[in-house]
């Protein structure tokens, strides 16, 4: 019976990290103004492998673009969405803009950061996503945010517990693990110590690439202190 489980465990462990996966990103725009074409783009997560770039154009105020993108290891992969009026921007032009700073991923008001899965947008004005809410889809990015709600709560153990099979409760710990060697930093949380939030995941979350080395981390930190 043991056998059976960790099989299993490993079986779900590995489809954690399945290399292709297949999605749809869809917007309804309420004030179109002069956009006419939507765009997704995301950079390999490993150099050499091909991006993501697509563009769809705009039919009453709807785009709706249907991928399929490898993982390339990862458990996710992050990329985002812009609108223009134009359909004749480039991929080398888009990673211009990103280089020269013009842009910024996840600061930019024209650019909407999303994990690639099945989302669906509700956006007021074309040139400002930040706002747009998801009214389907969009897991990943909804629990991207209840994180940040949970971290200024503090209840980040219980965000962690509510979340223990989803690779973005692994990231937001890895991204929280920096601040372990902070004296007092867990004073006011909902536990005493980054041990309690990693074991609150599901075990093919620890026994994947990135759960075994957010817990060298955490070992390597406690045995600092």
């Amino acid at each position: 019976m043991r056998k059976n489980i960790l099989c299993l465990a490993l079986l779900f462990a590995g489809s954690l990290q399945a290399q292709t996966i297949k999605f749809t990103v869809e917007g309804v725009v309420q004030k179109v103004k002069n956009a006419k074409f939507a765009y997704l783009v995301s950079e390999a997560p490993v150099a050499g492998k091909p991006d993501l770039f697509l563009i769809k154009p705009m039919e009453g105020g709807v785009f709706k673009i249907p991928a399929t993108c490898s993982l390339e290891g990862q458990l996710l992969r992050r990329g985002f969405i812009f609108l223009d009026e134009r359909g004749d921007i480039t991929l080398d032009q888009v990673k211009s803009k990103i280089k020269q700073k013009v842009w910024f991923v996840g600061g930019s008001a024209n650019l909407k950061s999303i994990y690639l899965e099945n989302i669906k947008l509700d956006i007021e004005n074309p040139y400002n996503l930040e706002p747009a809410k998801i009214i389907a889809g969009g897991v990943y990015l909804q629990q991207s945010k209840d994180a940040i709600q949970a971290l200024r709560d503090r209840k980040f153990l219980r965000y962690m517990k509510q979340n223990a099979d989803s690779p973005i409760a692994l990231n937001e710990l890895d991204n929280f693990v920096r601040f372990a060697a902070i004296p007092g930093f867990f004073k006011e949380f909902d536990f005493n110590s980054p041990v309690e939030l990693y074991d609150a995941l599901s075990a093919p979350l620890k026994q994947s690439k990135e759960g075994v080395a957010i817990k060298k981390k955490i070992d390597e930190i406690i045995k600092k202190k």
